[in-house]
């Protein structure tokens, strides 16, 4: 037998010994926890991980393809509205504008000798010594000169634009947050797809982006309070608010063939302190729901229902389900999905309770119908509310202190 065969073995046994081990006591009846029903605050959240991001952030770009020939800034500097941030090559630009300036001296000049031509001419057109044909051409080169002139000014104005943007002007009070390349560097213009040079962000108003899953989505709405906790600032939380969400999805393979879908939602902080950077990483716990007095039940609690000892089958080991095993399963579950049970108390034994519930918080579920108060529900162990237990099935209450007492027997130490 070569170790393969034996390790197989080996891995069979302990599934079958695992399979046989049972949370019952050697009178029959099964060990298990308890507790009674009480009420309590729960609150339902959607957690989700996102980044931090300046509420405010504005991109400078060149206009034109050009060199860096001067930068006045370093990351981490506040700077105030107006304040110079960096020179480009502003050469043939300069060229260009004196080029243009020219221009529309010169046309000035072309329209206003058009203009005098043109107060000369009406005077002898109102004497009849110029022909009709002879004031309209006059009107035309009127015209014209005045067309070239506006022409000129306009690009003029153009270029000296141009020219302006060259030295990139602080347009708000902020922090630099990024500067790419140096001087002598070239800066890719145009308009599309120029490179960002600098990015200015207000710091003193951060948003957190967070991916939320479909399943999660729908729960989530405008003003939801949320807490989050920033990677860098791990014994703070800080609050925040639901400002915005998508309603254009985000598909991607999550690293697997299966496609995830999530839509982006927006957290607005309330409280941003000194040091806080972009890019930081941040956990968001956006509270959807909120209930003050809510009977609850242990999540673990909550298991799926099933028939009782009379009706149970005998046990029998099998790791292969036929199709018309499948089919019988699947239609003794018919008109059962999503029917959920819990194991309540009574004297030595359980019975099975349907029950509806509500909002889930970290551990506990919100109960709607089929319990009440101060009843006593098993909350372990997980064999036994999971595979164990039955309508009816005999209990033993294990206490604290890792001992237990047979239900309706008394407590070791105490009288009958």
């Amino acid at each position: 037998m070569n170790n393969k065969m034996k390790a197989g073995l080996g891995v069979l046994v302990l599934c079958l010994g695992a399979y046989f081990m049972s949370s019952s006591d050697d009178d029959g009846s099964i060990e298990v926890s308890t507790m009674k029903l009480e009420r309590k605050y729960l609150e339902s959240k959607v957690v989700a991980d996102g980044v931090l991001t300046p509420e405010t952030e504005v991109k400078l770009s060149a206009n034109n393809t050009t060199y860096i020939t001067d930068i006045a800034v370093k990351e981490g500097d506040f700077v105030k509205k107006g304040d110079f941030l960096m020179a480009l090559d502003d050469r043939q630009q300069k060229a260009a504008t004196q080029a243009s300036k020219a221009g529309v001296e010169a046309a000035k000049v072309s329209l206003n000798n058009a203009k005098i031509k043109k107060s000369r001419q009406e005077e002898l057109y109102k004497g009849d010594l110029i022909s009709d044909q002879d004031m309209e051409n006059i009107n035309s080169s009127y015209a014209s000169a005045l067309s070239s002139f506006n022409a000129s000014e306009a690009r003029y104005i153009q270029d000296e634009d141009a020219l302006s943007k060259l030295r990139l002007i602080a347009p708000q009070d902020g922090t630099i947050t990024f500067i790419d390349g140096e001087v002598g560097d070239l800066a890719q213009g145009g308009m599309f797809n120029p490179s960002v040079l600098l990015k200015l962000s207000d710091l003193s108003k951060m948003e957190v982006y967070v991916n939320v899953n479909e399943n999660d989505i729908a729960d989530i709405s405008i003003n939801d309070i949320a807490i989050i906790e920033v990677d860098a600032y791990q014994d703070q939380t800080f609050k925040g608010v639901v400002k915005e969400v998508a309603y254009a999805s985000i598909t991607s393979s999550g690293g697997s063939q299966q496609q995830v879908t999530n839509f982006q939602v927006k957290i607005q902080m309330l409280e941003v302190v000194d040091g806080m950077r972009p890019g930081m990483s941040a956990t968001v716990e956006i509270v959807t729901e909120k209930r003050n007095q809510a009977l609850a039940i242990p999540i673990q609690s909550l298991t799926t229902p099933r028939e009782s000892a009379k009706k149970k089958p005998e046990s029998k080991v099998s790791f292969t389900v036929g199709m018309q095993d499948k089919k019988d399963q699947n239609k003794n579950q018919r008109g059962k999905k999503n029917r959920t049970v819990v194991f309540v108390v009574n004297g030595n034994t359980v019975e099975q309770r349907f029950v509806e519930v509500g909002i889930v918080g970290d551990r506990d579920y919100e109960v709607l119908s089929g319990l009440e108060e101060e009843e006593e529900i098993v909350t372990g162990g997980f064999v036994a509310i999971s595979r164990d237990l039955y309508d009816g099935a005999a209990i033993t209450i294990k206490e604290q202190s890792e001992k237990s007492y047979k239900r309706g027997g008394g407590r070791p130490g105490s009288s009958n």
